[in-house]
């Protein structure tokens, strides 16, 4: 009896040592220096008010698990602070992160004691949430990961240009978003003229910043653009890759006080949303970190009805230096093999991926021994990231013993393979 017991023991301690191992050799799901959990959703609003509509857009924010808003200024239209606070805490709570630009109906109660910037920082304190700069007008902060540069061209002070530049060279994070109210004529669809310029437009691109912002009343996006003033389409994809020097803009205007009409168009538009398209009320929403993939995001707007209008990924290429790494997107341009999450698991687990082009690909689940086991992909698939459940079984739908396993994709020409651990 001791000799099996010994025996017993030394199985395990090889176990746990195999185990150890293979957790040290897992790529991190992170690379070192982010701070983004996994589908870190964000909240994109503006031009909102103080009636029933714009509680709806606070209670569908609410509902689908927003963290936080990244509001694109005019909040409640009567220059009257303390409403526009009270419907908010009444609605999401008195710390709930919400990070805005000050919009030209806000312009006159900003500033004091008792105006929107100093709710607004008593909220941030509320919240733990630093920041830097002149709240809403020329200021930055970082929310798990995300960095967000608010600022107020056209509305309160200047120089915002050089501002925008200065924060995202200083602070080259995976994500970033320049976060402004006002907007130039062909930055958006309505009859709104030019007000902001275009270098801050061009000064976000260049910095790989996503571009929100409101002031016109409905919702519109633009395709992948290698020039805002020009408005050069770099790709009509609805995989956006945001890179030093290429970028997209939005407007989301959709947060309750009206909706407007469609004015203009052009083929720089990926999505257009006004009232010749019947829109709604809602808000646009980013899922930062998307199942623990650091530069994917998943975007949709989705109106107070429940319908989502427009949904698109974006994969930031941003040099990440605040990693200390100084490199670029780990999704290359043509074909990568992402690591599962959530590793180890039990007793499901989810494999992304991501392809260039479309290609007949297999994805193939082995043992330690290289024996297959499971073939979960054996098919034509599209272009763009894709994803596929595992739940820990074999093809013959009996579920496997805990340890390492391997999963390799194939296409004909390259292969990939990464290992994962099944815990039982």
């Amino acid at each position: 009896m001791p000799a099996i017991s010994n025996q017993n023991r030394y199985i395990k301690l090889a176990f746990v040592l195999t185990l150890g191992m293979a957790l040290m050799a897992i790529p991190l799901l992170a690379q070192p220096g982010s701070t983004t959990p996994p589908n870190l959703k964000l909240a994109f609003v503006g031009d909102q008010g103080v009636g029933n509509n714009a509680k709806a857009v606070l209670e569908l924010i609410k509902d689908e698990g927003a963290e936080a808003i990244v509001h694109q200024g005019d909040l409640d239209y009567e220059n009257d602070p303390a409403a526009w606070e009270s419907l908010v805490n009444d609605v999401l709570g008195e710390d709930y992160p919400v990070f805005i630009s000050a919009g030209n109906h806000d312009e006159w109660e900003w500033r004091g004691d008792k105006g929107y910037g100093k709710l607004l920082e008593q909220r941030l304190q509320r919240s733990n949430i630093p920041w830097d700069g002149d709240i809403g007008i020329q200021s930055s902060l970082t929310y798990k990961g995300i960095f967000i540069v608010m600022i107020a061209p056209a509305v309160l002070d200047s120089g915002h240009a050089d501002y925008l530049a200065q924060q995202l060279a200083a602070n080259k994070a995976v994500w970033s978003i320049a976060n402004w109210h006002k907007n130039m004529a062909k930055m958006q669809v309505g009859g709104k003229t030019d007000e902001t310029g275009w270098q801050v437009y061009e000064e976000a691109r260049k910095g790989g910043a996503i571009i929100a912002t409101g002031h016109e009343h409905s919702y519109s996006r633009t395709h992948l653009l290698s020039s805002m003033s020009e408005q050069i389409v770099a790709s009509t994809s609805d995989t956006l890759r945001i890179s030093e020097g290429k970028s997209f803009a939005f407007v989301s205007g959709l947060g309750g006080r009206s909706i407007r009409d469609q004015q203009r168009s052009g083929d720089w538009w990926a999505s257009v949303y006004t009232s010749d398209q019947n829109a709604e009320y809602g808000a646009l929403f980013g899922v930062f970190n998307r199942d623990g993939n650091e530069r994917l995001a998943e975007f949709y707007f989705k109106n107070i009805q429940g319908e989502v209008i427009d949904r698109f990924w974006v994969v930031s290429e941003v040099t990440d230096v605040t990693a200390g790494s100084g490199e670029a997107s780990t999704v290359p341009l043509h074909f990568e093999l992402l690591q599962n999450y959530p590793n180890p698991f039990n007793p499901e687990t989810t494999i992304h991926y991501y392809l260039e082009r479309p290609a007949m690909i297999q994805l193939v689940i082995s043992n330690l021994l290289g024996q297959p086991v499971r073939m979960l992909i054996d098919a034509l698939v599209g272009a763009g990231p894709g994803s596929v459940r595992w739940d820990g079984k074999n093809d013959k739908g009996n579920f496997l013993p805990g340890g390492v396993y391997f999963y390799t994709m194939k296409n004909g020409v390259e292969e990939q393979t990464r290992r994962m651990i099944l815990l039982k």
